[in-house]
């Protein structure tokens, strides 16, 4: 049984709010879509996959390192988790082995981001339980058909005059005046 202790402190409010993309709802009736927790200590790598993803009905929470993200992904019961390998405060082989051993995310799809080469990473990650792996720099490309391999990719429909995008909030509904 594998066992660790939490060693961080959660993120403020503000934080976690500015990094949250946040798909429309319409009128009477709440959408829900996809939620994909992004997790990287890079945060212009978190911000670049998220701002991709703003093209398509989903939802991207953000989060900096290991812990971080299996936090997140507790409480945000995603669909689909992406993370890097090499991190402070918990890499992403402990990710994928956290979230596979416990029941309530053990069948979240993992996609592994890394910069290494090894010749036996692949078989590594697959023996955890990672569902895909890509290389960095990543190809939008081939990031999105490996998103597409777990979750349901809808375009999203392009902003009515009630909605604008901000880089740091997604969609929102804009008051009337």
């Amino acid at each position: 049984m594998l066992a660790f202790k939490w060693h961080f402190k959660p993120a403020p409010r503000s934080l976690l709010m500015s990094q949250t993309s946040t798909a429309p709802a319409t009128p009477g009736e709440q959408k829900r879509y996809p939620t994909i927790v992004c997790i990287d200590d890079d945060p212009h790598i978190t911000q670049a996959i998220g701002l991709l993803l703003t093209h398509y009905e989903v939802n991207v929470v953000s989060a900096y390192s290991g812990e971080h993200g299996i936090w997140e992904t507790l409480s945000q019961d995603p669909d689909l988790v992406i993370t890097d390998l090499r991190m402070p405060q918990g890499s992403g082989e402990l990710v994928v082995e956290c979230l596979k051993t416990v029941p309530k995310t053990g069948g979240v799809p993992v996609i592994v981001l890394t910069g290494r080469r090894e010749p036996h990473l692949k078989r590594m990650l697959k023996r955890l339980g990672a569902a895909g792996h890509l290389q960095k720099p990543v190809n939008i490309h081939d990031l999105l058909e490996e998103i597409g391999k777990h979750i349901e990719l809808r375009k999203r429909d392009t902003p009515t005059d009630s909605e604008s995008y901000d880089a740091t909030a997604g969609w929102q509904r804009i008051p009337p005046a």
